[in-house]
C-alpha cells in the first residue's frame, strides 16, 4: 500500500527540493557549536563522550537517528491523514550503532534499530499497513546504506 504516489501525493510536489542547514564552530574538541536551519533556533551540538568530546549537545549520531525517526513519523502522519486513520500517540526510539569492519579503516553506522509504538489507533490493521508504507517511502531512511531493523507495536 503506497500513498505517496497518489494523484495528490508526490506528483503534486515541486522536485527537486532543497533544505539548507548551517553549522559553525570555533576550534577545539571541547568547544560546542550550533547547527540550524535558517527558519528555526540553533541546535546545540558537540562531540559525544564516545569520541572524547564533552557531550554537551546533540552529536551528529544523535541527529542522524532523530532525522530518521522524524521522517518516518512525518510520513506516517501524512498517510494516516489521507486514509482517515487516527491514533492518540506514536512513540519512536532509534538505536544508532557505529562500528568498524575489520577489513576497513573507517567508522560507519552499521545499523539503526528502530522501535515504534502506535497507541489508540482507530484501525490498528490499517495503521500497521500505513506505517509499513511510511517505512518503504521515507526519503531519509531510503537514503541511508545502513541496515535498518524495525520493531513495531500498533494498538
Amino acid at each position: 500500500m503506497r500513498y505517496i504516489g497518489e494523484k495528490e501525493g508526490i506528483n503534486m510536489l515541486k522536485l527537486p527540493m532543497t533544505f539548507e542547514v548551517e553549522a559553525r564552530s570555533a576550534g577545539g574538541i571541547a568547544t560546542p557549536w550550533t547547527a540550524q536551519s535558517n527558519k528555526f533556533p540553533p541546535i546545540p551540538s558537540s562531540i559525544p563522550p564516545e569520541f572524547m568530546g564533552p557531550g554537551t549537545g546533540y552529536s551528529p549520531e544523535d541527529l542522524f537517528g532523530i532525522a530518521v525517526l522524524n521522517c518516518l513519523i512525518a510520513t506516517f502522519k501524512v498517510y494516516c491523514e489521507k486514509a482517515k486513520v487516527t491514533f492518540s500517540e506514536i512513540k519512536g526510539k532509534a538505536l544508532v550503532k557505529v562500528n568498524k569492519e575489520p577489513s576497513l579503516v573507517t567508522l560507519h553506522i552499521s545499523h539503526i534499530e528502530i522501535f515504534f509504538d502506535v497507541m489508540g489507533s482507530s484501525d490498528p490493521k490499517k495503521a500497521r499497513e500505513l506505517l509499513d508504507g511510511a517505512i518503504k517511502d521515507c526519503a531519509i531512511s531510503n537514503s541511508i546504506k545502513s541496515c535498518k531493523l524495525f520493531h513495531i507495536n500498533v494498538s
